[in-house]
């Protein structure tokens, strides 16, 4: 198994053991991150399929050829011809343009086809066709039983052939040696290399005649092995004991055992050393082998899963004053169990790095599972304000046991740009036309005085051709302004698909340095919502009106209750006035925010918040605001009064019933109403009291 490289700060805060958990690599990662998706997630929520054709291991869509055997074969061809000295080729996907069997005659047979193939369906500007090779290579392995080998991202996919440099079954033992340590391969490592690459498949007929003659086999194929759907030391164990089946040490033609060459070489040393290690011997020099690669290139570190990593992140503009930040977290459980999960949330900071407040995370989406893995993806869809928004956050698991885990992204936090925002509930796909095509709408909000530019690039897949690689054209495509709201503004551009390169289509937003990308048309729908343009609220409890000048607010709010209990018959939220013969529940806070306030005389918006509450039930009340007072307008309120005024004057407090005015917006006014009175219940007496409090702040 994969373990991840992290570690585990632990200390006591107020009692509680408190630990942060740093993972190898700090998200986000676009190379690393594709990869890791694709290696880890193989089946169940958020299955990305890289394991289809490899399960059962048996499968073979040509007969008689292992699909993973042809995959392994693959990674082993594309990698021969590197010159390690020279820093040249290597497993960087040369082999698309080598499958001309007069210039390459060892690139024969449907493996090479069906390999580029099916890998090219993963294929991105984020995860290479060597890449995937790679994927592929180490999926074989790990499928048929074998150990998984550690697999890094970042290769770079060639442009053209590379050398041929597959050693030939008839090249003599200096001969074999030679091409090896072309490779950076030591003789002991190559026989290391071919022990391992021999368990799976074998050698066909069609391909190679004088080595397996047709017609000597049912199928047209001689395997390795008595096991060559399992990766395991069979090939090894069965040479030593004399009852081996591969046609490379016993087969007719005696110039083409090549591996009966090698193995013998160092009179079996090597092999016989390999049959108690067999796993651990391949894992290790398979990992060689995927990792030769061009100078050039610069691989990541071994891919691990992150303990937490972000899926599918958004944040959507849902009206002048209100973001949705909406996405999945995926929660590593090989370590910390599902089961002892209580609860998750995100701890967030807003968009000038303040704290700002918790989102929770707690739903199960549904769990994932890899060869070595498993995760459950944990769902969060959360209003913030648009004006202060997100900048990062940080994840907080709390265990059963009642200790709590706080994941931050190796120190750095989980970053969420506000600048350049995808909008997918406003953007739209429409249903192919007579022509194939399908016409994408994409919506971006930008930041209100962002400058520079806003651009769009749509990332559009060439299919793989006849002895070639599929490519990516990458398309700039002109934005538009087409409103503003309070805090945003929204760009739309269009552009046309086929309908057959839609699934691998993405597109990538930038303005003002930042980056909003890798985004897919899958999800869009044929008619989009519409845009929140202009600069009033959405809110249920709220309407606006604005003006050059000044902008009033009109509320409602629920008047709610507080009490303190002296015993402990009676409920939370359950009281009962001395007017009243009936019990009535209440919620124990109300606050209702009122976004922002202007004066007619003040040029600059300024937030304010109003708090109520009541002991005794009553009708709602509606709170009334303008640019220079507050007027409360009530019911029967007991001994609260029914009324009072809170004008923007220079003072801390005003008697109830009392009043001030002024002519013009001064500093913060504070007025506090202040009233008591009991509810009596069967076995004990609730002291009731009740605070009305107006809050406004002018300029």
């Amino acid at each position: 198994m994969l373990i991840p490289r992290e570690g585990l700060l632990l200390s006591l805060i107020g009692g509680q053991w408190i630990s942060n958990v740093y993972a190898a690599i700090t998200w986000p990662s676009p190379v690393y991150d594709e990869l890791e998706d694709l290696m880890l997630l193989t089946s169940g929520y958020g299955n990305r399929n890289i394991m289809a054709p490899l399960v059962p291991c048996t499968f073979a869509p040509n007969t008689g050829h292992s699909v993973a055997g042809g995959f392994l074969r693959v990674a082993f061809h594309d990698m021969a011809g590197a010159n390690v000295a020279e820093g040249t080729d290597g497993l960087d996907a040369s082999i698309g343009f080598e499958l001309d069997s007069s210039i390459f005659p060892e690139n024969t047979g449907p493996a090479f086809n069906n390999t580029l193939s099916f890998v090219s369906r993963f294929y991105s500007s984020r995860a290479s066709i060597s890449d995937l090779l790679a994927l592929a290579a180490y999926a074989s392995v790990r499928a048929c039983g074998g150990s998984a080998i550690p697999l890094k991202a970042g290769r770079i996919d060639a442009t053209q052939a590379g050398t041929p440099g597959v050693p030939d079954p008839k090249d003599d033992i200096d001969k074999l040696n030679t091409e090896f340590a072309r490779m950076g391969l030591t003789p002991e490592e190559g026989i290391q290399l071919v022990a391992c690459g021999h368990t799976l498949g074998g050698v066909h007929s069609a391909e190679h005649p004088t080595i397996v003659p047709v017609g000597t086999t049912s199928l047209g194929v001689q395997d390795f092995d008595a096991t060559n759907n399992t990766f395991d030391n069979s090939p090894l164990t069965m040479y030593l004991d004399g009852t081996t089946l591969n046609p490379l040490v016993v087969g007719p033609d005696v110039d083409a055992r090549s591996d009966l060459r090698l193995f013998n070489s160092d009179g079996n040393k090597t092999v016989s050393s390999m049959v108690d290690s067999y796993d651990s011997t391949c894992s290790v020099i398979l990992a060689k082998m995927l990792d030769t690669v061009p100078a050039s290139v610069t691989l990541t570190e071994v891919i691990t899963p992150y303990p937490v990593k972000p899926a599918n992140l958004a944040v959507t503009i849902s009206s002048a004053d209100q973001l949705v930040f909406s996405g999945a977290i995926r929660f590593w459980t090989n370590k910390v169990s599902k089961l002892s999960v209580s609860s998750l949330q995100l701890v967030y900071k807003d968009r000038t790095g303040a704290p700002a407040g918790t989102i929770d995370a707690s739903v199960a989406l549904g769990d994932g599972t890899g060869f070595d893995d498993s995760f459950t993806f944990y769902g969060f869809n959360a209003s913030i304000p648009a004006k202060t928004s997100i900048s990062s956050f940080v994840v907080k698991v709390s265990l059963t046991s009642g200790s709590t885990l706080t994941y931050d992204n190796n120190g750095e936090d989980f970053p969420v740009q506000d600048t350049v925002l995808s909008q997918n509930a406003y953007s739209s796909l429409a249903a192919a036309d007579s022509s194939g095509s399908q016409q994408a709408t994409i919506i971006a909000a930008v930041r209100s005085g962002t400058e520079g530019e806003v651009d769009l690039t749509v990332d559009l897949i060439n299919a793989m051709g006849a002895n070639n690689l599929p490519t990516i054209s990458k398309i700039p495509t002109a934005m538009t302004k087409v409103c503003e709201s309070l805090y945003y503004d929204f760009y739309s551009a269009s552009f046309g698909v086929p309908a057959a390169a839609v699934n691998g289509t993405k597109y990538d937003l930038s303005a003002g340095g930042e980056y909003d990308g890798f985004k897919g048309l899958i999800g869009l729908q044929a008619q989009a919502a519409r845009l929140p343009c202009g600069g009033g609220s959405s809110s249920t409890t709220s309407s606006a009106m604005t003006s050059s000048k000044s902008r009033s607010e009109l509320l409602t709010s629920t008047t709610t209750a507080s009490y303190i209990s002296t015993t402990d018959t009676i409920p939370d939220k359950h009281v009962k006035s001395t007017s009243s013969p009936f019990w009535s529940d209440f919620t124990t806070t109300k606050t209702t925010s009122v976004d922002q306030v202007m004066s007619t005389r003040g040029p600059i918006w300024s937030d304010w918040t109003i708090s109520t509450s009541s002991s005794e039930p009553v009708s709602p009340e509606t709170m009334t605001s303008t640019s220079d007072s507050i007027s409360w307008v009530s019911g029967d309120h007991g001994s609260i009064p029914t009324s009072g005024s809170v004008p923007a004057a220079a003072v801390s407090s005003i008697p109830a019933g009392g009043s001030s005015s002024s002519s013009s917006p001064v500093s913060p006014a504070v007025t506090t109403f202040t009233g008591t009175g009991n509810a009596l219940t069967g076995s004990g007496v609730v002291s009731m009291f009740a605070t009305a409090l107006g809050v406004l702040l002018l300029l």
